[in-house]
């Protein structure tokens, strides 16, 4: 999802175009909901209520239910009215017009459920959003924004007037999404023990990002060439073992991260790691590695 400014709300509260910043930004959202609803026949649809003509949901807070207004063009953010506790710090707002340093209190969320998808501990900035409320007739208890709208996998859909999402996916059905995918994907570390780089290549997402502690790779030939020359040439005499501890899902996309072992002649290298996976046409591709050193020992390894 392309958004613009991420705290585009102040554009709105300064200048007085709320209807047209949020409506438009939301509009650009139809057509792919309306993809994603019908694709997908079980997702959890919560309806789009109206504040004058602002798309408005209604959230669970620590049990309460609260009015948040839908807005693809800001990052969350609650009203300071209904969030009291917290403590405040300085922050920097841009929109359009330019950017500047307020005071927001930062407050912290145990649970926000929006339908049966449930995001915790989650530490959001209050503002007074008071002129929205009284611009539309009714009060608002905050901006449920592009950040968190993203991590719950949410399309809009205006014309139908539902906000839907896919159905919420508990550990262990993530689990079982991860031995499905690690199933399928086997094979790429064999292909990387036994130097097989284009057996490899097709097991990253085009637009593949790999953080490594040497630098950072991007696409699959600069992935896979790093690979290749720091790893792949020891092959076959290279090791790699991997513990996974933990995994998440968002939509068709796979989270997990892990510690990470590596052997060959000239190195025994340990490290922690994060990864995400997407399913594309029925095929588990790897979108992003990040990998971080732990140790390194051996003859090849450089010491400070």
């Amino acid at each position: 999802m392309r958004v613009r400014n991420s705290s585009s709300v102040w554009a709105v509260l300064l200048l007085g175009w709320v209807c047209l910043s949020n409506t438009a930004m939301a509009q650009a959202q139809v057509d792919k909901g309306k993809e994603t609803a019908s694709a997908n026949s079980t997702a959890d649809e919560i309806p789009i209520e109206k504040c004058d003509v602002l798309p408005v949901v209604r959230v669970r807070i620590d049990g309460s239910e609260m009015r948040f207004l839908l807005d693809t063009g800001a990052t969350t953010i609650l009203n300071l009215s209904s969030f009291t506790s917290g403590r405040s710090k300085e922050i920097a707002v841009t929109s359009w017009s330019g950017t500047a340093a307020t005071s927001a209190r930062e407050v912290r969320l145990p649970e926000l459920a929006l339908g049966s998808h449930r995001l915790k501990d989650l530490r959001l900035p209050a503002i007074d959003l008071s002129p929205i409320g009284k611009a539309c007739g009714s009060k608002i208890d905050g901006i449920l924004g592009v950040d968190l709208l993203d991590r719950m996998g949410v399309t809009i859909d205006l014309k139908r007037q539902v906000a839907s999402m896919a159905p919420a996916v508990d550990v262990t059905d993530a689990k079982v999404m991860y031995g499905q995918m690690e199933g399928q994907m086997h094979g790429c570390t064999d292909a990387f023990e036994q130097g097989n780089a284009k057996t490899l290549e097709d097991c990253f997402d085009p637009e593949i990002v790999l953080y490594t502690p040497d630098g950072e790779y991007r696409g699959r030939k600069q992935a896979v060439d790093y690979l290749q020359n720091r790893y792949m040439k020891f092959a076959p005499d290279l090791c790699y073992i991997m513990q996974l501890k933990d995994v998440k899902t968002f939509g068709d996309a796979l989270w997990y991260s892990y510690d990470y072992e590596i052997k060959t002649p000239k190195e025994h290298v340990l490290g922690h790691g994060m990864s995400m996976c997407r399913k594309s046409n029925g095929k588990w591709m790897v979108l992003n590695l990040h990998n971080s050193l732990l140790k390194a020992e051996g003859p090849g390894v450089a010491r400070n």
